[in-house]
């Protein structure tokens, strides 16, 4: 201290003993102060706080004279709360019982007006409050027999503890100050014997952080429909790893603020509504597989050790809506709860003596018809586990005839499908192409029967395979004949292959022969002489394209193509799905489509000769699956009827029919789901977006709205990242700035559509953090698949956007919705947030704060700044003590 400053603080020292000498009043002491300090020079500067206090406690009991001068100090601000707390905080002599009780008093009644007026104090105060909630801990330790004294600083530290301002200011001071912090735990530690009286206070102090002022209101319905339309979205594509399956619904958990038995709940409930809605369909066993193979695995992945509680709580709640078990009991004919909690316990979730009270609280109706003409799949489904087993122990062996068996046993009924679903939620789908790959590769050299046979089925088995599952079931070598043909040849979505590409494969003098033979009817491409597999495969785009030309210039009468066509569906599956791959592709860019769609139409019109092979017949089933699915990808469904999609509604209809059957029913159809992932190849991610909106905000009931948009956020799961780009970059836009939209944007749809905003935010950028850490996450749209940086870059544009656009002094609606958007964004945040909150624009808390003051909170303006950073938390301290101010001014009003 230099010798100015002391030469004041002695000067303001003898004034205050001159004082209390002549028992000025506090009135007197205000105008003899002035005569010291210079005019706009704060006490603080030199001291003055500590030197009124220091002579206040001079004796066994404090002065209340000379205290009285600090209270006047304050009211006409010469001294700073800040520097008085910590002052008071400082005084140790706890056997001065006396003036222990009166600075009790003095804080007790300064208390309700706590707050600091210069811009650089906030921190300064955060940090005083601190220490005084320290010293009261202190003193409710040595003083305990004091029972005066004791009952005060209970009663201090319950009013200080109970408000928001100062609670939020010592979260803030817990990261300037971490030692204090420490302290303060170890002391509520030592306190925890005491009366129940401190428990409460203790609790939130031991638990100090932003998010303990979030005070979320759950309105969020129970069953929801969120996780079930989620999950419908994303296994309408593809089956997701379970990895990912597991981060992403615990990202919903946090969203949607579900507790660990509803989480599992929700889980349970969903995938037995999508079993039910797939019944005797292709998706039976993939859904099946998932519902009683895949959620116990993710029940385990989620729930901690030996938290059986939780899992028995998750049953329970599914037993509220009884009819949803009652009903699938009636369907698979067996206890559908009984298989999945047969599986909880060999997974150890939860005991057999648990399983037979859950069981127990079952209670089937006793008018409940069962048809037992109808297979159990549950049963199916978990006794699959060891076939699939036996089937990859079979074909690891080495070459045998009896494999055949093996395989053609694949596509009989239903169990091609079974097989791939239990693998897949076994993790083995890739182990199982890796063995079929090696096995068309054994017999790709031909010779007998046999290994025609082989070689036919594994090839159709493979492509089908990465047709439904994408190529990350491939180990990508690329070495093998399949992986070639599938890189090359095979039509895919959104991956297309030129067909002026796959031209440039073949070798005219192999076309040549190719379709000699078959020009002459001959159906057995094995009887060609020196003729490899991989000759006949990638020379079959030759073959077709001669076979058009020749068709369209007039060389070749319809009866001729048939008779071409006849000869290439011959008997082998492997031939005619070759040549539908080339035309497929060649349909993209071909002038007219109208002989390439007949070419398909009688390929696929009757099935091949199964005289000498009756085992092909199952083959050619699986066959015309693949082909139809690749007259899909290229978008000829309007033309040529197939039974994946015979739909020819606008796309606006077919969205509206979605939305209105989902929000009525309260979950999304498969069949829907799968109808959403086209809309998007269709129409794009802009419209789909617009159109939900539109959609949304059409609801005019809060309960609707809520489930709507929880639907809304499902469906822009289809591609969330491109989604929720669109989103803040052109769909929220165009609704802000329309004026002719205004009237849709009010309460209640604004808050539904800031909190879906900030939904798809966290969604969307938690995505990229995944995709960081899981290697195999789903593949989306590569041309659509943007960075999670771009969707905080959207943000942070759309949220520059508003805060420039605000006007002073009015309060248009685009106002409204920047806070309910930030007021989403920190109620409803996620663990790793900080990028999202580093988004927001650091003086738009502050902007919206002096035009809504009424409508935040310390817990808002708290969580809107990173306290890890000098620059946050002196943004949060003065955001803190402006509405502080204004809080403060109200109430004397």
């Amino acid at each position: 201290m230099d010798t100015k400053t002391t030469s004041k603080t002695s000067c303001l020292k003898a004034l205050l003993l001159r004082a209390w000498r002549e028992r000025w009043s506090d009135l007197q002491w205000g105008i003899n102060i002035k005569t010291v300090l210079p005019r706009g020079v704060s006490g603080d500067v030199y001291d003055l706080a500590d030197c009124i206090l220091q002579q206040a406690v001079v004796g066994s009991g404090a002065n209340q004279l000379v205290l009285s001068y600090l209270k006047h100090s304050l009211s006409s601000q010469l001294v700073s709360h800040a520097a008085v707390l910590q002052k008071v905080s400082k005084f140790q002599q706890f056997h001065k019982v006396h003036c222990i009780s009166s600075l009790l008093d003095f804080l007790e009644g300064i208390l309700p007006g706590v707050t600091c007026c210069g811009k650089s104090e906030g921190t300064r105060l955060a940090t005083a409050l601190q220490s005084t909630t320290y010293w009261l801990l202190q003193i409710l330790q040595s003083c305990f027999n004091q029972h005066e004294i004791y009952e005060k600083a209970v009663n201090i530290l319950t009013c200080l503890l109970s408000n928001d301002f100062y609670v939020a200011m010592m979260c803030l001071a817990k990261y300037v100050e971490p030692e204090t912090y420490s302290d303060i735990v170890n002391k509520c530690h030592e306190l925890e014997c005491n009366p129940d009286e401190l428990g409460e206070s203790l609790r939130i102090l031991l638990k100090l952080d932003p998010d303990i002022l979030n005070n979320l209101e759950s309105s969020n319905q129970f069953p929801g429909c969120l996780i079930q339309s989620w999950l419908a979205v994303e296994m309408a594509k593809q089956f997701p790893t379970r990895q990912y399956l597991i981060r992403r619904l615990k990202l919903l958990q946090h969203l949607k603020n579900f507790s660990e038995p509803q989480l599992y709940s929700e889980i349970m409930r969903g995938s037995l509504i999508s079993l039910y809605d797939v019944r005797e369909t292709q998706h039976e066993s993939q859904w099946g597989a998932f519902c009683f193979l895949n959620v116990p695995l993710l029940l385990k992945g989620m729930a901690d050790k030996n938290d059986s509680v939780s899992i028995c709580d998750a049953v329970e709640l599914l037993l509220e809506p009884s009819p949803l078990l009652d009903t699938m009991d009636t369907f698979h004919t067996c206890s559908n709860l009984d298989s999945l909690l047969g599986e909880f316990v060999k997974l150890n979730l939860i005991s057999e003596t648990q399983k037979m009270q859950l069981l127990a609280r079952h209670e089937k109706p006793a008018e409940l018809k069962v048809d037992q003409d109808r297979t159990a799949v549950p049963r199916v489904i978990i006794c699959a586990q060891q076939s699939c087993a036996g089937i990859l122990k079979a074909l690891s062996g080495e070459y045998k005839d009896s494999i055949i068996g093996i395989l053609h046993q694949f596509l009989q009924g239903k169990t091609f499908e079974l097989v791939l679903a239990v693998t897949t939620v076994r993790c083995e789908l890739r182990t199982l192409v890796e063995l079929m790959i090696r096995f068309n590769e054994g017999s790709k050299a031909g010779g007998d029967l046999t290994r025609f046979q082989l070689f036919d089925l594994t090839f159709i088995m493979v492509i089908a395979i990465v047709q439904r599952h994408g190529v990350s079931v491939l180990d990508g070598s690329g070495d093998s004949l399949i992986e070639k043909w599938i890189a090359n040849c095979m039509v895919e979505p959104n991956h297309p292959k030129a067909s002026e590409q796959m031209l440039k494969l073949c070798n005219p003098a192999i076309v040549e022969t190719l379709l000699q033979h078959f020009n002459e009817g001959n159906a057995d491409v094995t009887s060609i002489s020196n003729i490899k597999w991989q000759d006949v495969l990638f020379n079959m785009s030759g073959v077709m394209k001669e076979v058009l030309i020749a068709w369209e210039q007039g060389s070749l009468q319809p009866a001729d193509v048939q008779r071409i066509l006849d000869a290439i569906r011959g008997k082998m599956c492997c031939v005619p799905l070759a040549a539908a791959a080339w035309v497929c592709a060649y349909m993209r860019t071909a002038p007219s489509i109208l002989k390439p769609c007949n070419v398909l139409h009688q390929l696929l019109s009757t099935p091949p000769n199964a005289e000498d092979d009756t085992s092909i017949l199952d083959r050619w089933h699986l066959t015309l699956e693949i082909i139809r699915n690749m007259q899909k990808h290229v978008h000829t469904a309007k033309l040529i009827s197939t039974r994946n999609n015979n739909s020819i509604q606008p796309a606006s209809e077919q969205l509206n029919n979605i939305w209105k059957s989902t929000l009525g029913k309260g979950w999304l159809d498969f069949k829907s789901a799968s109808t959403l992932h086209d809309l998007l190849d269709t129409a794009g991610s802009r419209w789909l977006v617009t159109s939900v909106l539109q959609e949304l905000l059409k609801v005019r009931y809060n309960e609707q709205l809520e489930k709507g948009a929880d639907i809304a956020l499902a469906i822009f799961h289809v591609d969330i990242k491109s989604c929720t780009i669109e989103l803040l970059s052109s769909a929220l836009p165009q609704i802000l700035h329309n004026s002719l939209q205004a009237d849709l944007l009010m309460e209640p749809q604004l808050v539904i559509l800031a909190r879906l905003t900030s939904y798809c935010v966290y969604a969307a950028s938690n995505l990229q953090q995944l995709d960081e850490e899981i290697d195999d996450i789903p593949s989306k749209r590569s041309k659509i698949d943007m960075p999670s940086d771009n969707v905080l870059d959207a943000l942070r544009r759309l949220l520059t956007t508003l805060e420039t656009g605000m006007l002073d002094g009015q309060l248009p609606q685009q106002t409204y919705f920047t806070f309910e958007l930030l007021k989403s964004i920190v109620e409803v945040k996620i663990p790793r947030s900080e990028a999202v909150l580093a988004a927001i624009p650091p003086t738009l808390g502050s902007q919206l704060l002096r035009t809504l003051p009424d409508s935040f909170s310390p817990g808002i303006l708290l969580n809107l700044h990173d306290l890890h950073t000098t620059q946050g938390r002196s943004l949060a301290s003065r955001d803190l003590c402006i509405l502080r101010n204004y809080q403060l001014r109200n109430a004397t009003i």
